[in-house]
Formats: structure tokens, sequence, C-alpha cells
């Protein structure tokens, strides 16, 4: 039980990571972690999900699940937002070393899945494939999804770093091999695979069917936007979705964070040192957190809030 006298403070998780086929090590050796043997496709960095659930690891809250937290002391954690049945959104990141199956999430519903990606880094030659190239019939997108023709009909995408890539449910999408990328998403773990390079995995061909965007032929690449600079700072936009905004905030020069009223903020530290939060790690700042100083040289943080 949390306690009403527990104050709210800058939380970091326990990660979680997950084995799937595809996945490396990159994950564990970029950022200097140390982790179980194997590969590591994913490590979920802030997630309120029974399949990963995020506990919390500092402070006198450690071994609290973030499920526990929300459900307790929700205004405090939440603020404006507390209205969501659990916590809305789910990070990690993702390190492709196989390709991705090619697969598609709901859009609608309590497992509707919007995501984005922040490309952290890519190999050379590293691609993902995002919507379609360009119109074509319903009947020849059905014909090839469960086969490797349906990759002919996507559109193909060269990926480097601090490319970030929209993802709206809907949208058939996989990632290459070769990338490690930070994803965003709504709090879903329900995704319809069509295409899985021949490794014998089951395929939800139907569900897919019953999602996706047939007429999705848009640039997925999203361009960042500066939105302020300063000698201590410069802050870009990098995506706005109805679900999550998602910033890059390069810091010059230690200082008070610019916590947003009322809301909770979610910080990946990207490279750098910093007080808060250690590189490749993610912080979650709740809405009733007094101010945080940021102690640092130089870092490059990316900034997760609801809008």
């Amino acid at each position: 039980m949390i306690q009403d006298e527990d104050m709210l403070y800058p939380l970091l998780f326990t990660p979680v990571y997950k084995d799937y086929v595809w996945g490396g090590r990159q994950i564990l050796e970029k950022f200097g972690r140390e982790g179980p043997p194997g590969k590591i496709a994913e490590s979920w960095e802030i997630s309120d999900r029974e399949e990963g659930m995020s506990i919390i690891e500092n402070g006198p809250l450690k071994g609290t699940s973030l499920h526990s937290l929300f459900l307790e002391k929700r205004k405090e954690l939440m603020g404006r937002d507390s209205h969501h049945p659990r916590f809305p959104l789910l990070l990690k990141i993702i390190d492709a070393q196989d390709n991705l199956s090619v697969q598609v999430h709901p859009s609608e519903g309590s497992e509707a899945k919007t995501e984005s990606w922040y490309v952290i880094d890519g190999e050379k030659d590293a691609v993902v494939y995002a919507g379609l190239s360009k119109n074509f019939s319903a009947e020849e997108i059905d014909q090839k999804l469960p086969t490797k023709e349906i990759l002919s009909l996507m559109r193909m995408l060269p990926v480097k770093r601090d490319d970030m890539i929209s993802i709206p449910g809907g949208r058939l999408h996989a990632i290459g091999s070769g990338t490690l990328l930070f994803e965003i998403q709504q709090c879903s773990n329900t995704t319809y695979r069509v295409y899985d390079w021949e490794r014998g995995r089951p395929l939800h061909i139907n569900d897919a069917k019953s999602v996706l965007l047939y007429t999705d032929a848009e640039d997925p690449r999203i361009p960042p936007k500066l939105v302020d600079e300063t000698p201590n700072y410069r802050q870009t936009e990098l995506i706005r979705t109805p679900y999550f905004v998602v910033e890059k905030w390069e810091l010059f020069a230690s200082q008070k964070w610019q916590k947003l009223p009322e809301q909770c903020t979610m910080l990946f530290c990207l490279e750098g040192e910093n007080s808060l939060v250690p590189i490749g790690r993610t912080c979650l700042i709740p809405a009733n957190c007094p101010p945080v100083e940021i102690l640092t040289e130089s870092t490059t943080l990316v900034h997760v809030y609801l809008p």
C-alpha cells in the first residue's frame, strides 16, 4: 500500500527485456547496461501492461508497480490526465538485428495502437517499411498480404539518426534489420502479422484486413520543427499526435526543467551525462513533482507528454 505521506518524485523503472527472435545486443552494448544473455529485442522503459509491468527502482516507492501507483495516486501522478483507465503510453527501445514482421495495429478500441519511431541509430543500408508507396486496389493488397510480394507495394525508407516516422493505427509497417529506435506508443500490445519472412510464426490476415488502411500512401516521415533556442537549450518538436507529443531537448548547461503544469512528462536520455536520468534510460516526472534541477554540461533528452 502506498502511504499518503509519500511524495512523488522523478521515477526510474527497471527495464523489462523481451527476447523476440529478431533481436540483438545493441541495447546493452550501446548504453552500457548489464542484462540477460541471448537476444534482447526490446527494452520496455515505461509500461502499464501485465506482460511487461514497470517496477519503480529508486526512492521510497522502490518495488512498486506503475499500475499500483496509478491506481492509488492517480491525481498526483497524472494531474489533468487522471481520467485515463490506466497509464496511457508505452515507451520502449527496439533493437532490430533481423527484420520484424510486416504488421498492422488497430486504430480504435481498448487496444488501439498509434506509435512513432525515433531512430537512434541505423546500420548502412538499414530501411523501414511504412504505408503504401502509392494507391493500389484492395484486391491486389489482399492477394500479396501473406507473401513477400507485399513489400513491393510498401513505402521503403532508408533510416538515419534523428528520423521520426509516424505509424498511426491501420498503417502497414515493418522495421528492417540493423535499426535501433526509441518507440512511443499507446498502451497496447496488439499486433496483426501479415508476413513474417518465412519464420513460421502465426499470421493474422483476417484481423489485419479488418483494420488496414487500404489507401494509406502518405509520407510517414515527420520533419522536425524548431520551437525555441537559447544559449542554454534547443527545443525541437519531433511529432504531435492526438495521443502524445515528442520533443528533443538539447541542454547546453545546467538548468531547472520547464515542467508542464498539471501534467506528467517522460524524459529519455539519448546522449550526454546529467543528474536526472542515465544515458539510455527513461525517467517519469509525475504531475505534482516539485521543480527539478538538471545538472549537466551537455545532454540530449527526448521529451514525451500527453497533448
